[in-house]
């Protein structure tokens, strides 16, 4: 699913239609919100932990009434504190994301039901796309940098039984110095390890060799989802976001 700037991005993007002030105020754990279900990559947790979502499962999952159901505190913000309502919506973003990006790229155009019939190289194309979208987010080093700023303000007082305290700490300097990261392919050695490893790039030379074929193996990926499919995933995304945002703070 989208890598964490991609998410930063995305969350960003929601709020500033929204144009909540609260949100404004705690922009940094709003951010840390964004990128926190994946704090499984860190902890080893399940991945329906943190996400609500089945990816073997095609029939109908709504992984935010998951996430409510599994964290009922949170249902209320007018009872929440002003981090711990920001860090909520920001992980709302997340779910809708990956739920979307499951529906309408993933498993449409990589996946065990599409064309590419969920192979090796299908995954891997996958993450040669999800990991040049993020890439390009982060050729923006202004704005990486005011990422960077946001979550460094922490510690934030997030109240939430689903993750503790200092595992969020940890993770939030995991989110802020992926926002460092160079904006080149290098990193993608470790974060498609395993879909690296099923196509036998496992030692130094084959990945060098795999950086020379990135272009290509984009266009293919590309071939298979095309631009526009691509954009109007990001626009549906941000749309869905505000909706689903819109409505948890009215209750405010």
């Amino acid at each position: 699913m989208p890598p964490l700037v991609s998410h930063m991005i995305a969350a960003r993007r929601a709020a500033a239609q929204l144009r909540d002030d609260a949100l404004r105020g705690a922009a940094g754990a709003y951010v840390l919100g964004a990128t926190s279900p994946d704090v499984r990559v860190m902890t080893r947790w399940e991945r329906g932990r943190t996400h609500f979502f089945d990816l073997d499962n095609f029939g109908h999952q709504d992984s935010v009434a998951g996430f409510f159901a599994a964290c009922p505190g949170l249902q209320e913000p007018a009872g929440l504190n002003p981090e711990t309502r920001a860090w909520t919506c920001g992980f709302l973003t997340h779910l809708i994301m990956d739920e979307h990006y499951i529906h309408t790229i993933y498993r449409p155009h990589f996946g065990l039901r599409s064309p590419l019939g969920g192979s090796d190289r299908a995954n891997l194309l996958d993450r040669v796309l999800q990991y040049e979208l993020d890439r390009r987010e982060r050729e923006d080093r202004a704005r990486m940098a005011e990422l960077y700023g946001q979550l460094r303000e922490g510690p934030f007082a997030i109240e939430c039984d689903l993750i503790d305290r200092p595992t969020l700490e940890k993770w939030r300097d995991v989110s802020a110095e992926i926002t460092q990261s160079p904006p080149d392919w290098e990193a993608f050695r470790k974060v498609a390890a395993r879909h690296l490893r099923d196509a036998q790039i496992d030692t130094p030379e084959t990945f060098r060799d795999f950086l020379e074929q990135t272009p290509e193996l984009l266009q293919e990926a590309l071939r298979s989802v095309n631009t526009a499919s691509v954009e109007s995933f990001f626009e549906d995304v941000t749309e869905r976001a505000v909706v689903c945002l819109r409505d948890y703070l009215a209750t405010s």
